[in-house]
């Protein structure tokens, strides 16, 4: 009876790491950003990923911020793609940035201003599709 117990134990933690990692749950690392890539799993529905900045983004820093926007995982092309601060100690001049998507559905803004430490929340839009994306700012 014990065997079987232990035996049903470790498949229901298997279970559940499985059922993690297919749901693309990742650790954030301090001065990165969120949320990750998913992994190699199906996606279901629209979604907004961060690409980059995968490193650590500092505080006087101008940051790249690049996604990728796709529905059911088919990439979102040719799209105008609006990003926003709505929290955090970041701007971009004139309050927003736009561009477009290309091909694989990537969209980039390039002159986020990280002024001071902090979690930064920016809400990307692409098309009717909307997402908030964070990412953490540490000392120069």
């Amino acid at each position: 009876m014990t065997r079987i117990a232990r035996g049903g134990a470790v498949a229901l933690v298997l279970v559940a790491l499985a059922a993690g990692l297919l749901s693309g749950c990742t650790a954030g690392a301090p001065g990165g950003a969120g949320p990750s890539p998913s992994s190699s799993a199906a996606q279901r529905g629209p979604a907004i990923r961060v690409v980059s900045p995968e490193g650590g983004v500092r505080a006087g820093d101008e940051v790249r911020l690049v996604v990728r926007a796709t529905d059911d995982g088919a990439p979102l092309a040719g799209r105008d793609a609006t990003f926003e601060v709505v929290s955090g100690p970041a701007e971009y001049p004139g309050g927003f940035e736009t561009s477009t998507t290309d091909a694989d559905g990537v969209a980039s803004s390039l002159g986020l201003r990280a002024e001071g430490t902090g979690r930064v929340t920016i809400r990307v839009a692409v098309g009717a599709i909307r997402s908030d994306v964070t990412i953490d700012v540490g000392r120069p």
